[in-house]
């Protein structure tokens, strides 16, 4: 059902007034990235794209050479709202498209083909995007991993995520009593292969999900890696700040949720008397020991690794690096592929 033009107008609106709030908190505060996804920002108006971009070049500082991301599916990816994203100052595209298999979108249950998957491309290509990532769905039993492989390799996008497939409730493969995920032999099995096959074609394996070409890393999820501070803006929107939340008189390390759902957010942005107020539903302070957790588990997903100083199992490391599921150079633990496959495990016991 398409949403009320009035409501997403309102929605907008209280989006916008939200990010006005933050400007005298972080004044001299670099922004590096923008990113628009969670529902559909396909939805929106031109005019709205704009207005949501313009508020936040106007009342945050954003770098002239932030990558500016917005989600898209396939079956919304018009010529027009291509254009009108791009227009409005959006420098990279994220397409959801799944697979290049129609019959794993169908199990998936997903609204689009491979067809419009691949016109999804080329539009976006034709009205200006140079620089493009889709996400992969794989681990589903029937699915052909060298179909995936061949279909990136032809359209040769920017970045790649390839997330391993997780059943919710309510999907179509959730009801369907004959799907079995992966045992650990074949999902090692596939990872290894995706790995090998999108190294080959040219793509830095810079993450435990993620392919990118020389330059394209996401700029955005790195700083979620690294654990940057970050906004985070609309219904349901989560957030996080070292340095503490001034807006809301708190000092400590902390995340924080927004209201949610969308009519709830805007109760709380605009509140009884009419004045712009920050949504927040909920905040969490983080221990010593839930950073250094969260350190080790987010960086050991990356290219980059995490300091050996961390680490409280250091008796470990020895025979992770003997069974060939880490390396330690300069005292920087990284995760082998093979390593990459068992992280929850390996950072459970690390730590």
């Amino acid at each position: 059902m398409t949403p009320d033009p009035n409501d997403l107008d309102s929605y907008i609106g209280a989006v916008r007034s939200e990010i006005k709030l933050y400007g005298p908190f972080l004044s001299g505060r670099e922004i590096k990235s923008i990113y628009v996804g969670g529902g559909t920002p396909s939805l929106l108006a031109p005019r709205q794209l704009r207005e949501l971009l313009d508020t936040v070049h106007r009342f945050l500082m954003a770098r002239d050479d932030s990558e500016v991301t917005i989600e898209v599916n396939p079956e919304s990816a018009s010529p027009e709202i291509l254009m009108a994203m791009h227009h409005a100052g959006f420098n990279r595209l994220s397409i959801g498209l799944q697979s290049f298999d129609d019959r794993v979108l169908t199990s998936l249950g997903r609204l689009h083909d491979v067809r419009s998957s691949l016109s999804a491309i080329e539009k976006a290509r034709s009205v200006g995007f140079g620089n493009i990532n889709v996400d992969i769905i794989y681990g589903i039993p029937s699915q052909d991993i060298e179909r995936e492989l061949s279909g990136i390799k032809a359209v040769s996008p920017e970045h790649v995520s390839f997330y391993y497939l997780a059943v919710e409730q309510g999907t179509p493969l959730s009801m369907d009593k004959h799907f079995k995920p992966l045992n650990d032999e074949r999902f090692e099995e596939l990872y290894l292969r995706v790995h090998d096959e999108m190294v080959r074609a040219g793509y830095e394996h810079y993450e435990v999900s993620n392919f990118a070409k020389k330059g394209y890393r996401s700029v955005h999820n790195m700083n979620y890696w690294e654990r940057g501070d970050y906004l985070g803006i609309g219904a349901g929107a989560h957030g996080f700040f070292k340095t503490g939340l001034p807006w809301i008189g708190m000092t400590a390390q902390a995340r924080y949720e927004n209201a949610y759902p969308p009519s709830a957010y805007r109760e709380k942005v605009f509140g009884n008397n009419g004045n712009a107020a920050f949504p927040i539903s909920r905040v969490e302070v983080l221990d010593r020991d839930t950073e250094t957790l969260e350190h080790l588990f987010l960086s050991i997903r990356t290219w980059k690794g995490v300091d050996t100083a961390i680490v409280k199992n250091r008796a470990l490391l020895g025979h992770l690096a003997d069974d060939g599921l880490i390396r330690i150079d300069n005292d920087k633990l990284r995760l082998t592929v093979k390593g990459m496959c068992v992280m929850d495990s390996i950072v459970t016991e690390l730590f």
